[in-house]
């Protein structure tokens, strides 16, 4: 039904709204997320958003467990080129989820370029330490402070 869901919004361009308790599928569907706690809004926006700079405490621990590389994209760890640094050969797209690049990624010891899918236009570079860090940096520093 999800794929039904994305289908019907890609070929009738219309926005969506769908209703669930499945925070993972809530994170599959959507652009954009709302969290509620006895019916008000504890959080709007992205999913990437909602993950990594949750709004409230109720937010962060509704989100502790969400396998962030199955959620985030590239564009969500991806920093502005720095001229000084050296690329390597690699490009990823924006839009490329973290889990189906990463071991590309994690295997470079340079910036990362980072494109556009249309027209592969350079938007920015991500570095490997960026991309552990995302992932698993605030869950070792919460397991530290425990």
């Amino acid at each position: 039904m999800q794929d039904e869901f994305l289908r019907l919004q890609g070929v009738l361009k219309k926005t969506i709204l769908f209703v669930t308790h499945d925070f993972d599928e809530a994170l599959r569907l959507a652009d954009r997320i709302a969290i509620m706690k006895e019916g008000i809004i504890e959080q709007l926006d992205t999913p990437a958003n909602i993950v990594l700079n949750p709004a409230t405490e109720y937010v962060r621990k509704f989100t502790e467990e969400v396998p962030r590389e199955k959620v985030l994209r590239i564009e969500s760890v991806m920093d502005p080129i720095d001229s000084s640094e050296e690329l390597s050969d690699l490009q990823v797209s924006k839009d490329a989820i973290i889990e189906t690049v990463a071991e590309e990624v994690l295997s470079q010891q340079k910036l990362v370029t980072v494109t556009t899918d249309a027209d592969n236009n350079v938007v920015g570079a991500v570095h490997s330490s960026k991309v552990i860090h995302v992932l698993f940096g605030s869950r070792a520093e919460t397991e530290n402070n425990d």
